[in-house]
């Protein structure tokens, strides 16, 4: 008698809290399209309460049928698409989500960017815009239009005029520095030694 009560116990303790949940007589009848049949009605939220109930060490058929994605597309096409507007056969679940379940956790709009990230995000791209009209500015100037970075002034374009000595040498002591080694004076600067007169 008292090992058909340790062998009672333990069938009941291996159970699953699913199971007793989706079949309440434990009759084992449990199947996907009645777990669909069953659980249809749910919310997301109440499907996902339904499948954190396993207890299993390992998924056991029962969370399989939960989290199946016959019952979490129309999950997805709520939330995602207007009224009438969703696809009838969802197709594959995204490759990086491998369920329609993780592709709906993924992106629910409350879990989306916060107003901070979004505005961010939309000072980037008008920045990025306003580089572009630049840069086609810069194309449409032509060959002679080269940039350059000067302290304090900004971007600066070479002058048309390439043969205007004093233009390209104003151009050039704005954008780059000059030569280690040269003094004011020039590169042929006397070096001062024991030869030199003062």
């Amino acid at each position: 008698m008292a090992e058909d009560d340790d062998s009672d116990s333990s069938s009941i303790a291996l159970e699953c809290p699913l199971e007793t949940m989706l079949d309440p007589t434990l009759a084992g009848d449990v199947s996907k399209a009645s777990t669909i049949e069953l659980l249809s009605a749910m919310s997301a939220r109440e499907l996902c309460r339904t499948s954190d109930a396993c207890a299993c060490a390992r998924g056991c058929r029962f969370k399989k049928y939960v989290d199946c994605d016959e019952l979490w597309w129309p999950k997805c096409a709520e939330a995602w698409y207007e009224p009438g507007e969703a696809p009838r056969c969802p197709g594959k679940a995204p490759k990086d989500k491998k369920s329609w379940k993780n592709a709906y956790l993924a992106l629910r709009p409350e879990d989306g960017p916060t107003p901070a990230e979004t505005a961010r995000r939309e000072a980037k791209i008008a920045k990025r815009e306003a580089l572009m009209e630049k840069w086609r500015e810069e194309n449409a100037a032509g060959g002679g239009a080269m940039r350059g970075r000067a302290i304090g002034v900004g971007d600066v374009t070479a002058p048309t005029n390439m043969s205007d000595k004093a233009a390209m040498r104003a151009f050039y002591k704005s954008v780059r520095a000059k030569p280690r080694g040269k003094s004011a004076r020039g590169s042929y600067a006397p070096v001062p030694g024991p030869f030199t007169e003062d």
